[in-house]
C-alpha cells in the first residue's frame, strides 16, 4: 500500500466519526445520507439486518431507526486505513453502539466496520459499507431494528 498521506488518513477517519454523530443525533438522515455516494452498499446482514442498495433503501431503514431509538451513541476505536490508492481506500475500526429504543428497550454491541471509501472531488465518501460482530448479538438488536 502506499503511504497515505496524513490529511488524507484524518479525512477517511472525519468521515467515520461523522457518520457516527450523524446516526447518533437521531435526527436529519440527509446528513447521514451525504456521507455516501447515491449507488452506495449496506450491508448489515452479518449482524441480522438488511442489505441495502443506494440511499431510497438508506433513507427507509434509517427513518425506522431514528422513529424507534430515543437515544443512541458509538463509540469508534482501532481505526485503520487497510487499503489507499489516491482516489479509493478502505478503512476498518472498531465500534461499541449503545442505544435506547422508545419502548425502553435497550442495545449493547461490539461490532466492526468496514468503509469502502471513494474520493468525489475533494471529499470522501462511502461506496459500501458493512458491519461486522465483534462479540455475540444482542437479541434486542433484531427486536428493535430487524425485519418487520
Amino acid at each position: 500500500m502506499p503511504a497515505i498521506p496524513l490529511d488524507e488518513r484524518f479525512a477517511l477517519q472525519d468521515l467515520m466519526t461523522d457518520y457516527c454523530y450523524a446516526v447518533d443525533k437521531l435526527k436529519d438522515v440527509d446528513e447521514l445520507l451525504d456521507l455516501f455516494v447515491d449507488d452506495a452498499v449496506l450491508d448489515f446482514s452479518n449482524i441480522g439486518l438488511p442489505l441495502m442498495s443506494g440511499k431510497v433503501e438508506f433513507k427507509k431503514f434509517y427513518d425506522t431507526v431514528f422513529a424507534d431509538m430515543s437515544h443512541h451513541t458509538h463509540y469508534i476505536s482501532n481505526f485503520r486505513v487497510e487499503s489507499y490508492n489516491g482516489d479509493t481506500a478502505v478503512m476498518r475500526a472498531y465500534v461499541q453502539g449503545l442505544g435506547r429504543a422508545n419502548d425502553d428497550n435497550d442495545v449493547h454491541v461490539h461490532v466492526r466496520y468496514r468503509m469502502d471509501c471513494i474520493k468525489v472531488g475533494t471529499l470522501w465518501k462511502c461506496k459500501k459499507y458493512y458491519i461486522y460482530p465483534g462479540m455475540p448479538l444482542p437479541g434486542s438488536l433484531n427486536e428493535i431494528h430487524g425485519e418487520r
